[in-house]
């Protein structure tokens, strides 16, 4: 996974992704064009992930959020 938009599409997409931690369809769409996750999330998304089989660490969000700057 490169971005943001990556990891909501792994996810099901904006909606699926929304639901799954608490935020409207609308904050996630914001999300995907500034490449942003709030670090503080990045617990509950990695441990989603692995219950879902997706390939998510924190060493890929470190490295999404540092290509960002």
């Amino acid at each position: 996974m490169q971005n943001v938009s990556d990891i909501v599409s792994a996810f099901g997409g904006p909606t699926a992704f929304g639901k799954l931690l608490g935020a409207p369809y609308r904050t996630v769409k914001t999300w995907e064009r500034r490449n942003y996750l709030p670090a503080d999330r990045d617990v509950d998304l990695v441990e989603q992930a692995k219950a879902l089989g997706i390939d998510l660490s924190f060493e890929t969000l470190a490295r999404i959020r540092h290509a960002a700057k």
